[in-house]
């Protein structure tokens, strides 16, 4: 980038971010569609509109047909730009964000932020603070900090927020049967809980040198807040996940969808301990998969003694697979899933299928009432009916409860990049007993990308409300 190429952003971001600003200052909070019929249209913004992005757009229209607009548009790919833009006919386009934010805020009701990692957090907390609500895709951000950020945002302004962990609303509702279960007692008291999922970011071949920047690509705004580098065409293969400067691993990509099941099923609190096994990073550039990780944690509503007796929930990515399992109680042939060990049996689950073992002795088990829909209506829909009901407890997967285990989930990352095996976790501190790791808590940002920040602590007796008020 040229030395006038970089003042003409700066210049570029004074402005915007001096309108983002003022309007920020100007706006109530929160903006629950005050000046509007809640039968009407909601009006929404979707910012990184490829990709997943793209996937997010196509699930968000499937589920709501045309009952909401999409009014702007948003991407640092000037070629995804315009042929979504063409496809879904969005009046407004807009490389920065930032000014889309200053310019349609009192028309917006709501955004949709799925952008690579680095940049979710930043973008998010700008549209919450204006009284925009928010879904998000997975992970929230890509530190503890910017995460526990959302979370203070979506719970200071009331806004109705989603995490983009839409296994979860599968249409084949097998999490929601396996909630039910859990809680109904069918294996008896769980004691621990094995996550695996097979896949890894680690780039074929490391990135060596420089490479031009696709024409198409504003790369000033493609990092963001992020410290410059110069580019490298594998900041966009498959692998961008990977690099710790856009992502944090095959843990933070799909570990979400299949921890949260363990988060929600168990009421489990933030843990106490977390345990990283596995080889080092094999560059300071990316992470390695063979993962496993142990998270020490209690249910949220676990007596004194229970507590002492914590369970642990395990995660293993590449391909590892759980451990020390007794046979007949696990199906080991699934490249993905979520095994419950209990004392009378498991529970494994994941997309397509949820199954009880030992399998002859729950042959004829009759499954409890259901608590949960036979079917979702929609991950998006969820949230966007919960925008027009001014309820943000209706949604399932919200920033302050899905914060807690995405910080946890976070935290393991760090430790493999700093290469520690073991960490104490003090949540409402938002420190660990290991420096290198806490240096990792919070990113260093580029000059003149200002984070907004809400100052007060999340409420652990709302979030406990909000759990108790949806059969949590």
């Amino acid at each position: 980038m040229t030395n006038e190429m970089k003042r003409q952003s700066r210049r570029q971001f004074l402005r915007s971010a001096a309108a983002v600003g003022a309007v920020a200052a100007a706006m109530p909070a929160p903006a629950l569609l005050a000046d509007k019929n809640p039968n009407s249209k909601l009006q929404i913004a979707c910012i990184g509109i490829g990709g997943r992005g793209g996937a997010n757009i196509a699930e968000l229209v499937s589920e709501t047909g045309s009952s909401e607009k999409l009014y702007a548009f948003c991407d640092v790919n000037a070629n995804t730009l315009k042929s979504q833009g063409d496809k879904y006919q969005v009046e407004y386009r807009y490389a920065d964000y930032r000014e889309l934010l200053s310019k349609h805020t009192k028309e917006l009701d709501a955004v949709l932020v799925a952008t690579l990692d680095h940049t979710h957090g930043i973008i998010a907390c700008n549209a919450m603070n204006l009284g925009l609500h928010c879904y998000c895709e997975k992970p929230l951000a890509n530190s503890v900090w910017e995460t526990r950020q959302m979370s203070k945002f979506a719970e200071a302004k009331k806004l109705c927020t989603q995490t983009g962990t839409q296994v979860r609303s599968w249409d084949s509702a097998h999490y929601y049967r396996a909630i039910e279960l859990i809680r109904a007692g069918a294996i008896g008291e769980v004691n621990e809980v094995h996550i695996w999922c097979q896949g890894t970011y680690v780039p074929k071949t490391d990135p060596v040198g420089e490479t031009p920047v696709p024409p198409e690509l504003n790369y000033d705004l493609w990092l963001g807040p992020t410290p410059f580098r110069p580019f490298n065409s594998a900041w966009l293969s498959f692998s961008k996940y990977g690099f710790w400067h856009s992502g944090s691993g095959w843990i933070t990509g799909m570990g979400p969808h299949t921890i949260d099941l363990a988060w929600t099923a168990l009421d489990l609190a933030t843990p106490a301990r977390i345990d990283v096994n596995g080889p080092a990073p094999p560059s300071p550039l990316y992470n390695r998969d063979q993962l496993h990780v142990t998270f020490t944690v209690s249910p949220r509503s676990a007596s004194k003694a229970a507590a002492k007796r914590p369970l642990k929930v395990h995660w293993y990515d590449g391909s590892r697979r759980p451990e020390g399992i007794a046979a007949g109680l696990i199906d080991p042939s699934k490249p993905a899933g979520v095994l419950f060990i209990g004392k009378e049996g498991s529970l494994q689950v994941h997309y397509g299928y949820h199954t009880l073992f030992p399998q002859e002795k729950f042959k004829d088990f009759a499954p409890p009432a259901m608590t949960y829909p036979a079917k979702s209506a929609g991950h998006h829909k969820q949230w966007l009916d919960a925008v027009k009901a001014g309820k943000p407890e209706q949604c399932e997967c919200r920033f302050e409860y899905a914060g807690q285990y995405m910080e946890a989930i976070l935290i393991a990352a760090n430790m493999h990049r700093s290469t520690v095996t073991s960490a104490v976790w003090n949540a409402g501190a938002m420190q660990t007993d290991n420096a290198a790791v806490n240096k990792l808590l919070k990113p260093e940002f580029r000059s003149g990308w200002d984070f907004p920040e809400v100052k007060a602590k999340i409420s652990q007796r709302r979030n406990a409300r909000f759990l108790r008020l949806n059969g949590k």
